[in-house]
């Protein structure tokens, strides 16, 4: 079926009852105007037809009347004109009595004077006779001075033939009374010069005296009475004035006439405007019913009765489709949909409520579950009742075993610790896992030492090596336990604090439990203050770079230095390395301390050139993040060029223990910089994850032997194996060494023994200050530039 919308009903019935409203007044109103026009048009020719006929009337009673008396006279058979003249004479009181004749003037042939006149004689009686003399037929004119008057000359003949003329003046005061009785108007004579308009003659004073006021208007005005039109008929134009005849119409029935007319048009439009208003409400009353009907069932679908909306849904039109039906059609497919959707959600939200509350890898509770139980265990919390007792765990080497095998490796591995938790807690303890390797044990205690009970049968569980694949792992665990009565507690306090005490247990080297304290929380807030005071050393400008020689065993040459970082805080004095060089790297320092430490290091052997010990090469640390820190090979090209140096004068050092973090991407920038030709070191070797197996994958030039190995070398056989074997190993891969922590020349020549490269500690020089270094220098080596 075709859709029509409201709109468009609405808009044709709008156009139609339009259409026949326009039709219907434009027929009426053409219709009056054609009546007015005619009505006018007819008016003015009975005017001119009164006027004409009456004119051809006094013409024709005139001329019978003088033909009959010139008869009489027997004018015809006489000789001249004496005794018709005479007649004249003596019967003018008759003719203008019986007549209404105002004056006679008879012309006797060939003469311009009258020989008889009864008044005075107007100009224009010579042209008329002169015109009936050579025309030979009555001649009629209109002559107006005080009032107007038509002058009819005759031509009247004697015997010889000899022509007379006769002229006869008759008022037309007669005539405008005779056509105001004929036509039941007012008519009135008027002369005007343009300026001045006088009334010779009227049939009645009152509209007379209203027109003299208007000072002789020519159209529509009004009286005390009624309004008029007036109808202008010219007569003649005499010495500059210009005389009519003026038809005064009352247009009072015309105006009711037209006031009638308006009302009927008014009653035609509220006819038409209920009509319309009718026909609007029959079309929207059906339109909003069934909307409304609409309106009331949709609740149903908040109450998820779907069947019951459907069923109470308005009936489609039969012939023509609208909003209402599309609507309809629309809402019974959305039930339909929401019907189905609803079905979903049901059955999803079951799912996801476990999503939410529960680990999808290992079936744990997650934070969600975590928070809900604990904000419920400590709210049922009494001073005098159990403890609640919260362990934080976290998997001993578990990254470097995710990097290496895959996290497909990992999770299995995740799996596995779950398993173990499972199988050491009550059915009253909360296992979460709180994020990555990260795992959150909740439960209840009488004292402190069930607590204490419970950690040492996760660290014994977790000790116990795990076998995957074929592979055994050996993954211990590390537990910070929280504990409290305090049912005030918040829930991130209780999970902050075992935190704190699951990182001293990995600074006790891991595998073991560590309980929360007050000192803990100090020493963090301690930690805290560092940061903020590191943050404004650096832009302040506090730091400041130590030297230490590096000297070649064979010759005791000078070969290259090592920068180190130092603090001198007003504060807190001078601060060694290992107390600040963790926070920079937690408070993300790192980056910017690095590549400030790079700039002045850079600036150093640009001021060592200048000395002329520019054949030394510039060891310098590089942090984990500014290795791996995409804008590094960038920065160093920059600073190539600014201070004009080789990039084989600077070598970058790498601790041991970044390399088991994430060993692909440590290669791949290591490849950058050794593209850019800067050499590479590996330092404090020996104490990270036995990264011996991959030095062959490592584009590094030197090892370097921590000095916790050179320290014991000479009193312990298992530090003077592992030097020996390092050196041996590092020397066929074709590698330096160098030994960090030489002190007596003991240990100095037992390295030189064992074919070690170099050395550098406090039996050749202390770290050296930047501001004295070219001093110091000068002062130390000979002329072949060896350490005295």
């Amino acid at each position: 079926m075709r859709f029509l919308s409201f709109p468009s009903k609405i808009l044709a019935l709008t156009l139609v009852l339009m259409l026949v409203l326009l039709i219907v007044i434009t027929s009426i109103s053409v219709q009056r105007l054609n009546d007015s026009f005619a009505t006018q048009q007819q008016l003015k020719q009975q005017v001119e037809q009164h006027f004409s006929q009456y004119q051809q009337l006094l013409h024709s009673q005139l001329q019978a009347w003088f033909d009959s008396f010139a008869e009489l006279m027997q004018l015809p058979t006489q000789q001249g004109f004496s005794q018709f003249t005479e007649a004249l004479q003596q019967r003018y009181d008759s003719f203008s009595l019986y007549l209404n004749i105002e004056a006679l003037w008879f012309f006797a042939p060939d003469q311009a004077e009258p020989v008889f006149a009864t008044g005075a004689l107007p100009a224009v009686l010579a042209e008329m006779v002169i015109q009936t003399r050579q025309q030979q037929r009555p001649v009629t004119r209109s002559y107006c001075v005080e009032h107007c008057s038509t002058l009819v000359s005759l031509p009247l003949s004697d015997r010889d033939g000899q022509v007379g003329v006769l002229i006869a003046s008759q008022t037309l005061a007669d005539i405008v009374v005779a056509m105001g009785q004929a036509l039941r108007s007012e008519i009135m004579i008027v002369a005007t010069d343009g300026q001045d308009t006088r009334i010779l003659s009227a049939t009645s004073r009152a509209p007379v005296a209203a027109f003299s006021k208007l000072n002789g208007t020519i159209g529509l005005f009004n009286t005390d009475q009624s309004p008029f039109y007036i109808y202008s008929l010219p007569l003649t134009e005499q010495q500059g004035q210009q005389y009519a005849l003026l038809l005064l119409e009352d247009l009072s029935a015309y105006q009711r006439a037209n006031q009638q007319f308006r009302w009927q048009l008014i009653g035609m439009a509220s006819l038409c405007f209920l009509l319309f208003a009718w026909l609007t409400y029959w079309l929207t009353r059906r339109l909003t019913g069934r909307l409304l009907k609409v309106s009331r069932v949709l609740p149903l679908l908040a109450e998820h009765q779907f069947k019951a909306f459907r069923a109470a849904l308005p009936v489609k039109s039969p012939l023509l489709v609208d909003e209402v039906d599309r609507l309809s059609e629309v809402s019974q497919t959305l039930s339909f949909q929401l019907e189905q959707l609803q079905h979903d959600v049901l059955t999803q939200t079951r799912e996801l409520e476990n999503m939410a509350m529960f680990d999808l890898l290992t079936g744990l509770a997650n934070r969600n579950m975590l928070q809900f139980q604990l904000k419920k265990r400590l709210a049922a919390l009494t001073p005098t009742g159990h403890f609640l007792g919260l362990f934080f765990l976290d998997l001993d080497q578990f990254k470097r075993v995710n990097d290496i095998r895959g996290h497909e490796q990992g999770d299995q591995l995740l799996i596995e610790a779950a398993q173990r938790l499972r199988a050491v807690l009550q059915k009253t303890d909360l296992a979460c896992r709180f994020g990555g390797d990260e795992f959150v044990v909740v439960t209840e205690a009488a004292d402190l030492q069930q607590l204490e009970q419970l950690a040492a049968r996760l660290v014994v569980v977790f000790r116990q090596p795990m076998h995957l694949q074929g592979e055994e792992y050996q993954l211990n665990v590390s537990v910070g336990i929280s504990s409290s009565r305090d049912a005030s507690l918040k829930p991130d306090d209780l999970v902050r604090q075992a935190d704190l005490a699951m990182y001293q247990a990995k600074a006790r080297g891991g595998g073991c439990w560590h309980f929360y304290s007050q000192q803990m929380f100090d020493a963090f807030q301690d930690r805290l203050a560092l940061e903020q005071d590191l943050k404004l050393a650096l832009s302040l400008q506090q730091f400041d770079l130590h030297l230490q020689p590096k000297i070649r065993l064979a010759d005791r040459k000078l070969v290259g230095l090592e920068a180190l970082l130092r603090w001198q805080s007003p504060s807190r004095g001078l601060v060694p390395p290992d107390e600040f060089i963790s926070v920079l790297e937690y408070a993300q320092l790192m980056i910017p301390v690095g590549y400030w430490v790079i700039e002045q290091g850079f600036s150093l052997m640009a001021g060592l050139r200048q000395a002329g010990l520019g054949d030394l090469q510039l060891a310098i640390n590089l942090s984990p993040a500014q290795l791996t820190d995409p804008g590094l090979p960038v920065v160093l090209e920059q600073l190539l060029q600014k201070y004009q140096l080789n990039a084989a004068d600077f070598e970058f050092e790498l601790t041991e223990s970044m390399l088991a973090k994430n060993l692909t991407e440590t290669i791949n920038s290591m490849q950058r910089l050794k593209a850019q030709g800067f050499a590479l070191a590996i330092d404090d070797f020996g104490t990270g994850y036995s990264s011996l197996s991959y030095l062959r994958q490592l584009p590094v030039d030197t090892i370097k032997i921590d000095k916790s190995f050179v320290f014991g070398m000479l009193d312990n056989q298992a530090d003077y194996d592992i030097i020996t074997s390092t050196i041996a190993m590092v020397r066929k891969l074709g590698l330096q060494v160098v030994a960090e922590g030489v002190e007596t020349q003991a240990q100095a020549k037992s390295l030189l023994q064992h074919q070690c490269d170099q050395g550098q500690g406090y039996l050749f020089a202390r770290p050296i200050p930047a501001a004295n270094l070219v001093q110091t220098l000068t002062e130390n080596i000979n002329q072949l530039q060896q350490w005295r």
